[in-house]
């Protein structure tokens, strides 16, 4: 099998920047893990509750213990699929504040300032909402829809939140990313739309595509320092692609660094402990692991919430309600709310982040439940965080995972704003109208318990966001990854596409931010490859 370019990964960014190669008169092998679905199981919106812990869907991740959370082992949910994470997310759709990517441009990055990639973010969808003024695209493949439900306490959420001084938005993807607004989603007349079904469904008949599922890559095959193609391992046969221009990895954060490091480029004292002869030492992959911190509180209310459908009968309602109109709360994405603000009046920045899910869910014996309790959840997490974890190989063998060292609070920085975070979800909790309706925050300590009782909460509740960055972080310093170009420093033909090139972290889910990055990757990397 031959092709000009090689993309691992059909996930958020690599089916992006396969179809805009393919726009470009390139032939391409898109190389993706996960089988193709027959059924369609991911493309309706509350399917996630099946496909998340699926491991037809999901790799299943499990960290290492985190000392600054107590030991805690946890999962780490990361789409094995067409789509990638985009086929089993929360299908939130959130770009990055402006002054995010001047920050990364700031840090030596060119061309990677918002005015930069704003064209790519217009370029890349089809809003449903003010898709022709100068912040909104109106013929890109990827649409981003206005909820077609809207639960009434997601309404009092709002209305307490703009009691407590955060602005009300019009559109947290428009002008300004500050604010309280109703939730964008990934969808399209009720379903789901991933990068996949954006991008490469559109493509599956074209002849210079060749689409190869279910197949994991076992490493990049490297002429000196040069990426002439891929070995993978499909339905247990052993198979080599070769690349005529270049091979692009975007198997994303987890697994980028993981290839990178079986095909001899990584920490090199490391790949040696492990019998991999380094073709490239480059310290810092696997390193600089950025995740938002934060809470999910639960909270009891008095009237009823999204949960009311945990009954066979409402169940079966709301199934069909889905059915005849697509619409109902099958049809939306998980939250109905989200608010970008301050968390102190001293902040530069919106430091803290707000979801409201109109339901409220448990996980036991590893299986999610959503108990009949009028329960919603309230998710608050830092923006910015400050520590950093890592990643390093268990084994050589491809088919091992790699280590996860998540150390979500290892920086004063983020337990305090976690901290200030708390005080805010009691806060709106307090607020009418919103206020008005809460019975209890579940499991949260009083707010007169005193800060030897919330910290306790938080280094045992705070959790992962699933928003993992950073692990290939790009720069121009001698330990970057990847320069602002996007191919892999002191090598030939290998770019990295995908959320491990973070050089800091964004206020915002990541999904929308890493499309951008696989949009934008094709046109640097036409402009540099060496067919």
């Amino acid at each position: 099998m031959e092709a000009d370019y090689i993309v691992i990964g059909a996930g958020s960014a690599g089916s992006a920047v396969a179809a805009r190669l393919l726009a470009q008169g390139f032939s391409v092998a898109l190389v993706e893990a996960g089988k193709r679905e027959r059924l369609g199981i991911t493309r309706l919106p509350a399917a996630l509750n099946y496909t998340i812990g699926n491991e037809r869907y999901d790799w299943k991740y499990t960290t290492e213990p985190d000392p600054t959370r107590g030991g805690i082992v946890e999962g780490w949910p990361r789409g094995r699929v067409p789509g990638g994470s985009s086929a089993i997310n929360g299908m939130i759709f959130i770009r990055g504040a402006a002054e995010d990517f001047d920050q990364w441009e700031a840090l030596g990055n060119k061309g990677w300032g918002w005015d930069s990639v704003l064209p790519y973010f217009r370029r890349m969808e089809t809003a449903d909402q003010d898709k022709d003024n100068s912040f909104r695209g109106g013929m890109g493949p990827q649409r981003v829809s206005a909820l077609r439900y809207r639960h009434p306490t997601a309404e009092a959420f709002i209305e307490s939140a703009v009691s407590l001084g955060i602005a009300l938005n019009p559109d947290l993807n428009g002008k300004s990313h500050e604010g309280v607004a109703w939730n964008q989603g990934s969808t399209r007349n009720g379903f789901r739309h991933s990068s996949w079904e954006a991008y490469i469904r559109p493509q599956l008949r074209n002849p210079r595509l060749r689409f190869v599922d279910g197949a994991q890559v076992e490493r990049v095959m490297l002429d000196g320092r040069r990426a002439t193609g891929v070995a993978l391992k499909r339905d247990g046969q052993s198979i080599s692609v070769t690349a005529k221009a270049g091979v692009v990895l975007s198997a994303g954060a987890i697994n980028t660094p993981h290839l990178l490091m079986l095909s001899g480029i990584g920490p090199a004292e490391h790949l040696k402990g492990h019998g991999i002869t380094p073709t490239l030492d480059a310290p810092d992959v696997g390193r600089n692991l950025l995740e938002h911190p934060g809470l999910y509180v639960h909270a009891e209310l008095n009237v009823p919430t999204v949960n009311l459908y945990a009954s066979p009968l409402r169940r079966v309602f709301a199934v069909a309600d889905w059915l005849l109109t697509r619409k109902g709360p099958l049809s939306v994405p998980t939250a109905q709310v989200l608010a970008f603000f301050k968390s102190s009046a001293d902040q530069v920045s919106s430091d803290l982040q707000f979801h409201l899910f109109p339901f409220g869910s448990f996980i036991r014996d590893g299986k999610r439940e959503i108990p009949d309790r009028n329960l919603v959840t309230i998710l608050v997490n830092a923006s910015y965080p400050k520590s950093k974890g890592w990643l390093e190989l268990k084994s050589r063998d491809p088919f091992t995972p790699i280590a996860i060292h998540p150390r979500l609070l290892d920086h004063q920085d983020d337990f305090e704003t976690v901290l200030r975070g708390l005080n805010w979800v009691r806060k709106i909790a307090s607020a009418a109208p919103f206020g008005s309706m809460v019975q209890e925050l579940i499991g949260v300590p009083p707010g007169n318990a005193g800060r030897a009782a919330d910290e306790k909460f938080i280094r045992t509740a705070t959790r992962p966001f699933y928003h993992p960055v950073g692990t290939c972080r790009m720069g121009i310093d001698e330990r970057a990854v990847v320069s602002p170009d996007l191919k892999i420093r002191g090598t030939q033909n290998l770019w990295v596409a995908d959320a491990s090139i973070f050089p800091r972290h964004i206020a915002g889910n990541t999904n929308a931010t890493s499309i951008m990055i696989g949009d934008r990757a094709a046109d640097l990397i036409h402009s540099n490859g060496e067919l």
